[in-house]
């Protein structure tokens, strides 16, 4: 197995088609299939279902995939690293969110990478905390923003987590509702209320409030469980019940308002790995997301979250 296999396998698997691929790489389709063909002999499973349409990943083709293009970035960021040791960093950074920091934040750090380095290439991904641990894990992401704290940490020498500040939690319902022009309820308050959840179970917003409920004998009633806050803000708006979110996005949101629910905070790490190195954009850009997400904490720009004693990472 070799680079240039691996970039094969990554362009077929992008077109879905050998035709397409075998064009893009100025190589003969027969050719093509044949370094596939070797590629899946020497790993002993099927890469891909071939059919009229053209070729489709298998399971073992898709776990390939991860693989094989994180090999190919760092391949390339080597060749980057290298060749610039005294100029300013460049090449690709990826770094992993999830849902409220891409609201609040992704925009001005994407802004602020580019204005301090002008050849990298930020990239931004959004997942939930669950699919985040497993994209550092799997070297899709250099660094991760996560929420909530992580019911198994990982290995400390597998990945460094710093935990940076703490978010208020709030009941959100339709502006005007007397229910929330208190400065605070407890969660007793939210006993019969329809909820809209949002995100994953046992994960971010939704293990806390649920663990705090549990933890106090509330039954919690949930009407309905969405992916993204825009939508379960729409339902609110429609009358369909409340919702528990972070005040830093209903602040952004039309028709809507808040109460923080008593005792219920959310924790917000940041992550990278430490079984590999991080390329040298990468390294520079690290620090950046620190000092932007403090500064805005700090200042009190991020509504509703409050700074905690700064800790060692775990890693």
């Amino acid at each position: 197995m070799d680079i240039r296999q691996l970039k094969y396998f990554v362009t077929v698997a992008a077109h879905e088609n050998f035709s397409k691929a075998a064009q893009q790489l100025f190589i003969a389709q027969p050719a093509l299939s044949r370094r596939i063909r070797m590629l899946e002999d020497e790993l002993g499973v099927r890469l891909f279902e071939r059919h009229l349409r053209g070729a489709t990943l298998t399971p073992e083709g898709r776990r390939l995939l991860d693989r094989a293009q994180y090999l190919l970035r760092s391949f390339d960021q080597l060749k980057s690293d290298v060749h610039d040791t005294q100029g300013p960093p460049s090449g690709p950074v990826i770094i992993g969110m999830t849902p409220n920091y891409v609201t609040v934040i992704g925009a001005a750090l994407t802004i602020a990478i580019k204005q301090r380095f002008p050849d990298a290439q930020p990239h931004i991904v959004q997942a939930f905390s669950p699919a985040m641990h497993d994209m550092l894990r799997d070297n899709a992401v250099d660094i991760a923003l996560l929420s909530g704290a992580t019911p198994a940490p990982p290995p400390a020498h597998m990945l460094a987590v710093e935990p940076l500040f703490e978010d208020r939690l709030c009941l959100v319902g339709r502006a005007g509702d007397p229910l929330l022009a208190r400065s605070e309820i407890p969660v007793r308050q939210l006993r019969g209320l329809p909820l809209i959840l949002t995100g994953v179970s046992r994960a971010g917003i939704r293990n806390e409030i649920e663990a705090l409920a549990a933890r106090q004998r509330v039954p919690l009633r949930i009407e309905a469980e969405v992916g993204a806050f825009a939508l379960a803000a729409q339902l609110v708006r429609r009358g369909m019940g409340y919702t528990v979110y972070l005040p830093s996005s209903v602040a952004l949101e039309s028709g809507l308002a808040a109460v923080p629910i008593a005792g219920l905070w959310l924790q917000r790490s940041l992550a990278w790995p430490v079984s590999r190195p991080l390329s040298r954009v990468a390294s520079e850009v690290l620090p950046m997301v620190r000092e932007l997400i403090m500064a805005q904490v700090e200042q009190g720009q991020w509504q509703g979250a409050r700074a905690v004693g700064r800790r060692r990472p775990r890693g």
